[in-house]
């Protein structure tokens, strides 16, 4: 049953959905564009104001650390530190906390600034710390570096800043205990701010251990960069401190329900636009053509099958020029196959005289090298081997008058045979020749000397120079509804390069309207014009060799059975 080819309206209803579906893609892609280049511009500037939020809360802290370092590196601390003598102890304890006093407290968030030597003894400069909370912190600190904590002191939590004081001034460094300041954790707060609802946090190995957001504190980064916006941070100078600030995503593009409404509202007069395209152009061109394809379509030939007209003017013309167009294919329908009889009839001529010519050429290119085998016997006074050559060619000639004849394969092996006889006569019986043929190619037909000479360039040029062991096999067979013959030998092989070349000829051997003059090396080529000349390009010769192994060609021809042209 042939197969309906879709109609008119079919195919622009398919063209309009495909356009359709571009420009929805197109769109989406634009509105994708847009909207991540918004919000790109609106996170960098969040980005902007957290990371100069950050500025200051790190000057904060950096602040503050730089304060501890410079405490604990005063040398009059470390002197007051090591002091044993009490009277020496309280009176030198005056002169530091009137450094703390000038140093700390003016700039500084700090609540309570402690030293603890490294035998335990502590001196409280300032705030209401207990006893037993200084034990804890000495506790807590006695051999530690730089620690930065939050730890609870008599009930109430404490930023804790602890610094090492390590005195250099020898030839080794002396630990002499630790300065330990103190900020409560709500003044902390209030210096990382609120009420802008950016949260901030200090970190520390990647753990938040406080905010202002009190329920991001032990949470990990990885977890705040999951559900916020905008995380960004900035280490603290001088710490193993860093500061984030966290902005929630409601508050990056508000105007994005606005975006998204205008979004939608221009895919909607686009999609409308189209429908009303759709309707017009179905109305006024479809409909209207897709008559004049059913008229034309009914057109058996006759004078009288002719298109009517459409009442839509523009159609109307070509409706016709449609029927005047008709009548004159009707007056130039005659003429024009008398025209194409003649160049048929020419063309069949001239391909009958390319196969004539190659065809004798064969001829002549076998007969000639058989006379020469038989003038060489005869030379060497070989009489009984030139007469049976002689005898064979004779056979070959009776059978064979033309390479361009068609004849039973069967037939042709056996010529075939007879020319394995001769060759191995001259050469006295140094070719080993096999014969694998199908038995049901009896029934079949093929042009005459085409394996001939490929079994003569196999044994001349493959096999002549091998001392011993040289052998060939001949086969036929179907395959894949062609007859498909296969000649290969164990001799010396082709090189690459000249392989290469034999294959280039091979394909550009139909190129030429007629042989090359001459009869040498033009067997293949010959064969190759031969068979594609005949039957066209999905037949023919392929070759395949390895140098020092052997050669084998593939000869691929049409079915054609016995009493068929």
């Amino acid at each position: 049953m042939k197969k309906r080819k879709p109609t008119l309206r079919y195919r622009f209803t398919v063209s309009l959905i495909i356009y359709t579906s571009i420009i929805l893609v197109l769109w989406s892609g634009y509105h994708l564009i847009t909207h991540q280049a918004v919000s790109r511009s609106e996170r960098e500037n969040a980005i902007l104001a957290a990371d100069s939020l950050l500025r200051q809360i790190s000057a904060e802290f950096t602040q503050m650390n730089t304060i501890a370092s410079i405490i604990a590196g005063s040398g009059l601390v470390q002197d007051f530190m090591m002091e044993e003598n009490n009277d020496l102890y309280y009176e030198k304890a005056a002169t530091v906390s009137e450094i703390i006093r000038r140093i700390a407290f003016p700039i500084s968030a700090a609540d309570s600034v402690i030293t603890i030597s490294e035998n335990g003894k502590f001196f409280r400069f300032s705030g209401g710390i207990s006893n037993s909370s200084i034990h804890t912190l000495a506790e807590t600190f006695q051999g530690a570096g730089r620690v930065y904590t939050v730890i609870e002191l008599d009930d109430k939590l404490f930023f804790c800043h602890s610094t090492p004081v390590i005195d250099y001034s020898g030839q080794n460094p002396v630990r002499k205990g630790n300065v330990i300041i103190l900020t409560g954790l709500e003044r902390i707060r209030r210096m990382l701010g609120y009420g802008d609802d950016v949260d901030r946090a200090v970190v520390i190995d990647g753990v938040v251990i406080l905010s202002n957001n009190p329920t991001l504190e032990s949470f990990t980064v990885d977890v705040i960069e999951r559900y916020y916006g905008v995380v960004s941070s900035a280490p603290i100078t001088g710490t193993s401190l860093t500061v984030v600030a966290a902005i929630p995503a409601d508050l990056l593009f508000p105007q994005r329900i606005l975006f998204f409404i205008l979004a939608f509202t221009t895919l909607g007069l686009l999609l409308g636009g189209i429908m009303l395209l759709y309707r017009d152009q179905s109305n006024h061109m479809i409909m209207p053509m897709t008559n004049i394809i059913k008229h034309v379509r009914r057109i058996s030939g006759d004078k009288q099958g002719r298109l009517p007209e459409t009442n839509q003017y523009e159609f109307d013309e070509l409706v016709a020029d449609i029927n005047e167009m008709l009548d004159r294919i009707e007056e130039y329908n005659e003429a024009l196959g008398i025209e194409r009889q003649k160049v048929f009839d020419t063309e069949l001529i001239r391909k009958n005289m390319r196969i004539s010519l190659l065809a004798s050429q064969m001829d002549a290119h076998f007969v000639v090298n058989t006379l020469k085998n038989i003038k060489r016997l005869s030379d060497l006074n070989d009489t009984e081997k030139a007469g049976e050559m002689a005898e064979g060619l004779a056979a070959i000639l009776k059978h064979q008058h033309s390479g361009d004849a068609l004849v039973n394969i069967f037939d042709d092996f056996q010529i075939l045979e007879k020319y394995v006889d001769i060759m191995n006569t001259k050469f006295e019986n140094k070719f080993h020749v096999e014969y694998e043929v199908d038995d049901k190619l009896e029934t079949y037909k093929m042009p005459g000397l085409i394996l001939q000479p490929i079994v003569e360039n196999a044994l001349s040029h493959g096999l002549q120079n091998k001392e011993f062991d040289a052998r060939m096999m001949i086969k036929g067979y179907l395959q894949g509804g062609k007859i498909v013959f296969e000649i290969s030998d164990n001799g010396c092989g082709i090189s690459p390069e000249k392989l290469s070349e034999i294959q280039e000829n091979l394909i550009i051997a139909e190129l030429s309207d007629f042989p090359s003059p001459g009869l040498r090396g033009v067997a293949l080529s010959n064969i190759q014009r031969r068979i594609h000349i005949r039957f066209g390009q999905g037949y023919g010769i392929g070759i395949t060799s390895i140098l020092g192994e052997g050669t084998t060609v593939t000869v691929t021809l049409p079915v054609i059975l016995d009493g068929e042209s």
